[in-house]
């Protein structure tokens, strides 16, 4: 946050050589007339200070711990609806990123904290550089969906190493509408970790289809017309076979006679 005094003769002359001074816009300053001095020539001292806002705040923590580091690189900062995106770049950024990006979430954690203290507009923070942020999306996100393909075919649960609160957020995120496989998280920080855990299918549902299907066999089954076999059959079955009578009993057919003479 800048701030200067000027004295001149008169407060209009006063402010726009503070603004010159700073490089800013009236808009962008708060005046304060301190004294007056003087009878016949006046002297009028003012006291510009520039206003304060979370871009600001952001701006001037955030190079002030680089300079302070005396790491060659810089901090761009946009303010928008949603949130303040902060920009780095240099040939030492890659020293603000970390591994794993360790040192640039621990940077954006503190610039979030300095941003609300003062102005709690509720906004978030992002800070990125070298789009680091944008690849580590892209290689944690194949990687989810590599393991998860592997979990599915196994149906065996595997657990993912440690990571921050961002990246356990983008693995959630990759297999958010995964068919087969879920996920949860273990542990505590800042050991926890991911689990993709492979989805179980319902017995209920199951049960049910499987009923359906003998049902539907069943259905099958019934509407497929008689065989034709046991007419035909009949029908070509010799004249005697059909001449049973209610015991079971053949007739005898007579063949030139009565068959009681012989008894």
């Amino acid at each position: 946050m800048k701030s200067i005094e000027i004295t001149a003769n008169s407060y209009a002359e006063a402010l726009k050589q503070a603004l010159d001074a700073l490089g800013l816009e009236e808009n962008q300053v708060d005046a304060v007339k301190i004294k007056e001095t003087g009878l016949i020539r006046k002297k009028i001292t003012v006291r510009v200070t520039q206003k304060v806002s979370g871009a600001t705040l952001v701006y001037d923590f955030i190079n002030g711990i680089i300079e302070r580091m005396n790491i060659n690189c810089c901090a761009d900062v946009e303010e928008k609806e949603d949130a303040f995106y902060v920009s780095l770049s240099g040939d030492d950024t890659g020293v603000l990123i970390g591994y794993r990006g360790d040192v640039l979430d621990c940077l954006q954690y503190l610039s979030l904290l300095i941003v609300n203290k003062d102005n709690p507009l509720g906004k978030r923070l992002v800070i990125d550089g070298e789009n680091y942020r944008e690849k580590r999306i892209a290689t944690l996100s194949k990687l989810a969906k590599k393991i998860a393909f592997r979990v599915a075919k196994t149906h065996k649960s595997e657990a993912l190493e440690p990571m921050n609160p961002f990246e356990r957020r983008i693995i959630h995120s990759a297999l958010h509408d995964d068919r087969f496989v879920t996920t949860e998280s273990h542990g505590d920080d800042p050991n926890r970790y991911v689990v993709i855990v492979p989805k179980k299918p319902s017995f209920n549902k199951d049960r049910g289809d499987r009923r359906n299907d003998r049902r539907g066999n069943d259905r099958d089954r019934s509407s497929k017309p008689r065989s034709t076999t046991s007419t035909q059959s009949a029908q070509t079955r010799p004249q005697e076979n059909r001449n049973f009578n209610k015991t079971g009993v053949t007739r005898m057919k007579s063949y030139g006679g009565d068959m009681k003479k012989f008894f």
